[in-house]
Formats: structure tokens, C-alpha cells, sequence
């Protein structure tokens, strides 16, 4: 494996210089547009060598002063300095005899106008930090003129105001050396010069179809390019979604429709994919925490299922399971929960867990539920393990009460659930099980005893006459 940082070194030797004035508009547009897509120690890397050329226009220091500074190794200089390259940040030269001294050229960023209108970097940082915020990134920076509709523009030209002999200062301006400056190329242009998009084979199967070849214009092509760059497409795919997104009628194709369709199908699993990773890895955590509290298995399966729930799917679902469904009474108990209980949705989880699953009612009752969540509340009871023992206290509480001779049951939260919420199956926990037998048991010997009561009094009664 390569290492292309190995031949660094802390005492290589950097000259740093710049290109033009960078205001703070250069910097802002860095840290909101840019640092998405490069990661915070690219944007540190380069407000870093910023800072260093504010008072003078070249500065010199060896490399290790810049990674002491950023509290960064050699690799994660190295990853962080390519990235400002990639996107046209930065030029780097290496001095043709000492190979230990290097000149590092700070470029100022696009202008916030210039960013948007380049496909690239607008698809790449949509599929960052997504649409909503993108969109509010364009009306941070690109502000909308007011309408002139109603008005006659009445500006003078320069010609109508200024008056000058340009013969005065023909010698003036020859003498003045100007360095030419080129125009900052677009990121879409660079990576679209090496693209390997097959157009012949994509039109030949386009004609088959509806689509009309005078629809794919220019800037249509470039978005083609572009998301067939960022996300590898191929021909026959980006064909459907060229297709999906045509007018039926008039077969021209919609840059807007061909952004949304794409967006959506691509965004939306990497959302999914990025979701449920970091999900597993959470979960992973949480795992481990709780089991280093003493919780088991089943009750930790608990506890990660009401935490990742939101309370009115995990109540449709319990109604669900038991062949009933969720009445308007119960939704606005739920919905007062939620407003006014200072309890966690996880523990609001637990408690309809309680009453619906472990106690089988086949409702939620007000008065219960309020009588146990001001209980929690006032006991400061914050996250679901803590409402669990709360529930097992309450077991334990009523089989003290209902019998001091029979042995405490076993308190595991054995709930049989399975990893996925959606094909969850709620079931009675063991011991809740157990104490719910033990209930129904004093309750035959309460009846029985009662009976036998009626029948002395009834015999009494009988002989008094």
C-alpha cells in the first residue's frame, strides 16, 4: 500500500504565499460552503495559512509549525492539503533542486453566486448537508433584486459622466505591468474534461423512446456529466431517469424534474444507508452501557426499542399486535403525555408498555397512566432502564402486599423482542407473568373464603329463626 505522506517530513520547509486580498466574505463562504465537503481540519488548514499571510505577502516556516498548530499528524495534513487542492483552494509546488522546500499558493474560493452555478459543487453539497439547508444557504448569499417592473432606469453611462484624452495616457498605461490573470475554472469543468460517459450509446437508446435529442441542451448534458461523476450512473440508468423525468406530451426534458428524481433516489439511500449504520454502531454503545449497569439482554432490547420508537407508533403498534386499534381517547391522553409530563418519549414508551402489554389492559386508562407518570415525575425518573425498574418495583410492591410467604419471582425483563421495530412482537414479560398468576391465584382463595363467609352467616341467620 502507498503512503503518499511518508515522504513528508517536520522539517520540510513552506512558503507561503497568495493570490489575492482574502475578505471576510472569502471566509465565510469557506466555512459555510466549503467546509461541508472538505471536513474541519481542510477549512482549519486554510484559515491557518490565512492567518499567517494577513500581515505580510509571503511567509516562511517549516511544517512542523503548522501541524503543532493544528494539533494534527503528518497524514492528516497531507488529506487535509489535497482536499484544498481538489477543490482549486490551494496550489502546491515542490522546488525542482531541494526537495524538502515547498510553495503553497492560497486561492480565494468561489463567490457564493459562482459556487451555486457550478453543478458540481451544488450536487455535492446538496448530497452533504441536504436540500432545506441548502436552500438556505442561497438565500444567506444570493439575494433576489427588487422588481423594476414599475420603474424607467435612468443611470448614466461612464462615457455620459467622464471625460478624457485616452492619447494622455497611452505611455501611463503601457508602462504599468499588469500580471495576467486567468479565470478561476469551475470544479465541473475540471472533472468533466476526463469524463468517460458514453454519449453515442446513451442517444442510440434514447431514440427508441420519446425523448426528443433538441431537448438534451447543453446545460442538460453538463448535469447528465456531472451526476453521472458523482454518483457513476451509468448509460442505462441515467437513461430511465432521463426518461422519468421528459414530459410525456412534449418529450422535452426538465433539469429541475432530472435533479429532483435523481436526488431523491440517490440521497434518500444514502440516507437510509448512513441512518442505519450509525444507528448500529448507537446502538452498539448503548449496548455495552447498559450491560455495564447490570441490565440483561431482553431488558436492553426494551430499552432500545422505546428510545428509537416515537410514542404514537409505539402505541399503534401494541394495538396492532393485540387485534384492537388506537381510540381518539387515547390519543389525546397520549398527546397530554407528551405537552405536559416532563418525562422522555422513551419513558412515556414504557409506561403504555406497562399498561397495554405488561398489565394486558386493553386500553390506556387516564387516571392510571396520570397517576404514574406524576409518580415518575416527581421521583425525577429520566430514561427508559429507570422507568423499567419502576415497573418492577411496582410487581414488587403488589406481591409483598398479596403474599409475605411465597417467594419473590425472578425480575427479568424477558420481553421476546425482536431487533426490528417494525416487526416487533410486544409479549409479557416472565416475571410480570409470573406475578399476574400469583394474583389470579389469591384472587380464587379471597373468592372462595368470601363464599364460605356468606354461608356461615346464611346457617346463623337461619337458625336465629
Amino acid at each position: 500500500m502507498s503512503y503518499p505522506w511518508k515522504n513528508l517530513r517536520p522539517k520540510d520547509s513552506l512558503i507561503l504565499t497568495k493570490s489575492d486580498i482574502l475578505s471576510d466574505l472569502n471566509v465565510s463562504t469557506v466555512l459555510s460552503l466549503y467546509q461541508p465537503l472538505m471536513g474541519v481540519q481542510a477549512a482549519s488548514l486554510y484559515l491557518l495559512i490565512k492567518e499567517y499571510l494577513d500581515t505580510s505577502e509571503v511567509r516562511e516556516l517549516t511544517l512542523s509549525d503548522v501541524i503543532t498548530q493544528l494539533d494534527i499528524g503528518l497524514r492528516e495534513y497531507y488529506e487535509s492539503r489535497i482536499k484544498l487542492e481538489a477543490y482549486g483552494l490551494l496550489k502546491v509546488y515542490k522546488h525542482k533542486e531541494n526537495e524538502e522546500t515547498y510553495l503553497l499558493n492560497i486561492e480565494a474560493p468561489l463567490h457564493p453566486k459562482q459556487f451555486f452555478q457550478d453543478t458540481m459543487l451544488r450536487m455535492l453539497l446538496t448530497e452533504k448537508v441536504g436540500e432545506r439547508l441548502v436552500s438556505e444557504l442561497k438565500k444567506k448569499y444570493i439575494k433576489t433584486a427588487h422588481s423594476t417592473d414599475r420603474y424607467q432606469e435612468i443611470t448614466k453611462s461612464f462615457h455620459e459622466v467622464v471625460h478624457f484624452n485616452m492619447e494622455n495616457y497611452t505611455e501611463t498605461f503601457n508602462s504599468i505591468d499588469i500580471p495576467s490573470q486567468t479565470t478561476k475554472r469551475s470544479l465541473v469543468d475540471d472533472v468533466l474534461k476526463d469524463s468517460d460517459f458514453d454519449w453515442d450509446f446513451f442517444m442510440s437508446g434514447l431514440n427508441k423512446h420519446f425523448i426528443r435529442s433538441r431537448s438534451l441542451t447543453p446545460d442538460i448534458k453538463k448535469l447528465i456529466e456531472t451526476f453521472h461523476s458523482i454518483y457513476a450512473i451509468n448509460e442505462l440508468d441515467m437513461q430511465k431517469f432521463v426518461m422519468e423525468s421528459a414530459d410525456i406530451t412534449s418529450g422535452e426534458v426538465s433539469e429541475k424534474n432530472l435533479t429532483r428524481i435523481i436526488h431523491n433516489h440517490f440521497l434518500g439511500k444514502s440516507k437510509q444507508l448512513k441512518s442505519s449504520s450509525q444507528g448500529s454502531l448507537d446502538d452498539g454503545r448503548r449496548a455495552q452501557e447498559l450491560q455495564a449497569k447490570g441490565f440483561k439482554r431482553e431488558e436492553i432490547e426494551v430499552v432500545l426499542h422505546a428510545e428509537k420508537t416515537q410514542p404514537y407508533a409505539y402505541l399503534k403498534s401494541i394495538k396492532q399486535q393485540k387485534g384492537g386499534y388506537v381510540t381518539s381517547n387515547e390519543t389525546w391522553l397520549l398527546k397530554e403525555l407528551v405537552e405536559q409530563a416532563p418525562l422522555s418519549t422513551a419513558v412515556i414508551n414504557i409506561l403504555m408498555n406497562y399498561i397495554l402489554v405488561v398489565k394486558n389492559a386493553p386500553m390506556l386508562e387516564k387516571n392510571l397512566a396520570s397517576k404514574i407518570a406524576n409518580d415518575w415525575a416527581q421521583n425525577k425518573v429520566s430514561s427508559p432502564e429507570e422507568a423499567m425498574l419502576k415497573v418492577k418495583e411496582l410487581y414488587d410492591s403488589v406481591r409483598d402486599k398479596s403474599s409475605q410467604k411465597q417467594s419473590r419471582p425472578k425480575t427479568s425483563y424477558k420481553s421476546g423482542y425482536k431487533s426490528s421495530a417494525s416487526s416487533r412482537k410486544e409479549t409479557l414479560p416472565s416475571w410480570a407473568k409470573e406475578a399476574q398468576q400469583t394474583d389470579e391465584k389469591l384472587s380464587t382463595e379471597e373468592e372462595e373464603a368470601f363464599r364460605e363467609k356468606l354461608r356461615r352467616i346464611r346457617k346463623q341467620k337461619s337458625g336465629d329463626q
